[in-house]
């Protein structure tokens, strides 16, 4: 191929890539994906906070509710008089405001008297922040109450921005707000509803950004965390909004199209339960007052509060307050409200990036990896054109993301890929016919590496086996069956295979081989025929990419069956029959072998446990320290004399604790020991893990035996 064709092909490769890069980025079809390279830079680069950030948490945490209910048999919910101690400990230690995430509908519970001794606190510094709630919520107003003062903050410009962004995301038609004499107390109102993005589908709701302002009948209403940035500061007259930035004395917000500011997370501190800020238990607050009026040593100095901005707010998960963010799967709701502070007073909001700037970047960069696709050949395209290319939108976001800016990584990657991938079809089509045949025909299922065996050696595609270590992976889609009764063939097809190229995507990832699809149902291994010596390794951490992709189907699934997407996964190592079996017309490259078979058996005990993946213990010891997983149980499955202990992986970094911490392997011991009581309570601590929740159910009934008793070995008489 000429100089000149090779120029022309790779710029009109390039231009082409770049706008269908661009076309799927306006159907917001990356956005999921996008959100999850977002989450990883927040994860990445987040910072811990120091001790000069002037942020306090103080969480009604379940230590506090059984103080309260153990202590003082105080049930929940609490006496409006029992808050009273944390303010007034507030106040005395010199914070500088008080913003409660906590709404007071209701007056009236333990009488007059206590709404009274509640609404007195907050009216007597004029420092203290309180929730409203807008949204659809019948039971909030539609007008602003007549008994209450309007606040008249001032905000020029916002009209302007109102009227050029729509009204949709900025104005709220319904709010709820404290009952009546506590808002009448209370130095300023501040509205505590996130923007919510959705990192997949459906109902998962990371929460990314913050609305610093909404309007309601009229009047506007700072968010929660910008409310007390407000009264502590006495800055309430200097907000205005120019150039799609709000301006708050000497700090700016950049603001979105919806008028939501991104945020930027703190990393969790490991000493302080994962909390993004300095956290103390509501519990401990309450007990410090109680210590410094009798003239006794605080629990907690009165120091860590002064000149701090304090944030009072739920993280028992039975208060439902708990959201999940970036860097932290579960997260009370008023850390959003504190980071959003945090990143005003630090200058943290990262800014929107231009979508012609982010078009014009794919571009040159789709142009230059096509022209170097073209010029180059064999080993040097693999390691050096897509190596290199494949990284640089990565790099370039973190880059810019480490400077305050928001730049995409999915929409140029996109470009990037199209382009590599587009040249590369163009350079087969001309100058390689022969090996764009068998990349074509074998590409859905075997490996890059391993079509390039097969090309170097075509006699691999004769009859014959071997027997050899492999791992074999299963992956079933959970009701799919029933699922798909209910839609028109198209639609089933395109579900199917959207998902099943997803699969297979993560598979190849890791050098695995697809073997065989069967309805909604993938088999797949390792290590062979090429040798894998981690093959253990690369199945599980496919598995988890599996997992992953499937998050990606959430919101398409949701809108065309009404359900999400669940798959299950199992992974067994051992020896098996590897080979092309078939007759000469027609063959596969598969394996035969009970390995095969118990990992389609740990397949069906994700049914058992509510998990995705479940590996076999020979898998799991080949892995060693690479990724975190936990013990699960000893399983007796169906056509097994001997039970097979299984192991959950739940992530690709072995230093990550499970959500669940040392609790259930503690319950789990104490199962062993015959403590089945013990094992029970605290297996239903942890009642938001499917695998604790099923444990406490079956020790509940083994309990009912008139001599409870259980080898621990879980008898599974079905697949």
């Amino acid at each position: 191929m000429d100089t000149q064709r090779k120029l022309t092909a790779a710029l009109v490769i390039g231009a082409l890539a770049a706008l269908l890069a661009w076309a799927f980025n306006q159907t917001n079809w990356l956005d999921p994906f996008e959100d999850i390279t977002w989450d990883r830079r927040q994860i990445a680069f987040a910072q811990p906070v120091g001790r000069d950030v002037p942020i306090r948490l103080i969480l009604l945490d379940e230590q506090s509710l059984d103080w309260a209910k153990g202590g003082m048999g105080i049930p929940w919910p609490w006496p409006y008089e029992l808050y009273t101690p944390i303010f007034q400990f507030c106040r005395d230690s010199g914070a500088k405001a008080i913003a409660f995430d906590v709404q007071f509908y209701d007056a009236g519970r333990y009488g007059p008297s206590d709404d009274r001794k509640l609404c007195e606190m907050v009216a007597a510094g004029k420092d203290v922040a309180l929730a409203v709630v807008p949204g659809q919520d019948p039971a909030g107003i539609t007008a602003w109450p007549e008994t209450l003062e309007r606040p008249n903050l001032n905000v020029p410009g916002f009209e302007e921005y109102i009227a050029t962004h729509g009204i949709d995301d900025l104005v709220t038609e319904r709010c709820r707000f404290s009952f009546e004499q506590l808002s009448q107390s209370a130095a300023m109102l501040g509205h505590v509803t996130p923007f919510e993005l959705d990192a997949g589908q459906g109902k998962s709701q990371v929460v990314r950004c913050v609305r610093p302002l909404l309007r309601f009948d009229g009047q506007n209403i700072p968010s929660l965390g910008l409310a007390a940035y407000l009264i502590g500061e006495d800055a309430t007259d200097t907000l205005r909004i120019e150039n799609n930035v709000l301006h708050v004395g000497d700090h700016s917000i950049p603001l979105g199209s919806g008028g939501h500011a991104l945020l930027r997370y703190r990393k969790p501190l490991m000493a302080n339960n994962d909390h993004l800020y300095r956290s103390y238990s509501a519990a401990a607050v309450i007990q410090s007052h109680l210590r410094v009026l009798a003239g006794e040593e605080p629990t907690i100095k009165p120091e860590e509060f002064k000149d701090c901005y304090v944030f009072f707010g739920f993280s028992s998960p039975g208060l439902y307050d708990i959201k999940p963010t970036p860097v932290t799967p579960l997260s009370p709701g008023v850390e959003m409200h504190a980071t959003l502070l945090d990143s005003l007073i630090n200058s943290g909001y990262l800014a929107e990036s231009s979508w012609y700037s982010v078009w014009l970047f794919t571009f040159f960069v789709s142009i230059l990896a096509a022209a170097c696709v073209l010029w180059v050949s064999g080993w040097v395209r693999v390691t050096i054109v897509y190596v290199l290319f494949l990284p640089i939108p990565a790099l370039v976001g973190s880059v810019l993301f480490i400077n305050n800016a928001a730049w995409p990584i999915i929409w140029p990657m996109l470009g990037v890929s199209v382009a590599l991938v587009g040249a590369t079809i163009f350079d087969l089509a001309t100058e390689g016919r022969r090996r764009a045949f068998i990349k074509r025909a074998f590409g859905h299922y075997l490996s890059p590496a391993v079509i390039e065996k097969v090309l170097a050696d075509p006699t691999l595609l004769k009859l014959g086996g071997e027997r050899r270590e492999v791992t074999v992976m299963f992956i079933d889609l959970e009701g799919f069956t029933s699922m798909a009764e209910k839609l028109e063939p198209d639609q089933v097809s395109g579900l199917l295979n959207e998902y099943l190229s997803r699969m297979s995507e993560a598979i190849l990832e890791e050098d695995g081989t697809v073997d065989k699809f069967e309805g909604d149902a993938v088999m797949a291994f390792w290590n062979a025929p090429l040798d894998q010596p981690d093959h253990a390794l690369r199945a599980c951490r496919a598995a988890l990419k599996c997992k992953e992709k499937v998050v990606g189907l959430r919101r398409l699934w949701f809108e065309k069956t009404g359900k999400e997407p669940r798959i299950r996964i199992g992974i067994h190592s051992g020896e098996c029959i590897v080979g092309n079996m078939g007759a000469k017309q027609r063959f596969d490259y598969t394996v035969l072998g009970d390995t095969a078979n118990l990992a389609s058996r740990l397949e069906g005990v994700n049914k058992v446990f509510g998990t995705t993946i479940l590996v076999s213990s020979q898998t799991w010891e080949e892995v060693g320290d690479a990724l975190a997983g936990r013990g699960i149980a000893r399983v007796l499955v169906a056509g097994r004399k001997e039970p097979v202990i299984v192991i959950e992986p739940y992530g690709t970094d072995p230093n990550v604790p499970h959500s669940t911490g040392e609790a259930f392997d503690e319950a789990l011991s104490f199962c062993e020991q015959g403590r089945y009581v013990d094992a029970m309570h605290r297996f239903h601590k942890l009642s938001q893990d499917p695998v604790s929740r099923i444990y406490a159910e079956h020790l509940a009934e083994i309990l009912k035996m008139p001599e409870p008793a259980w080898d621990g070995i879980w008898h599974l008489t079905s697949k």
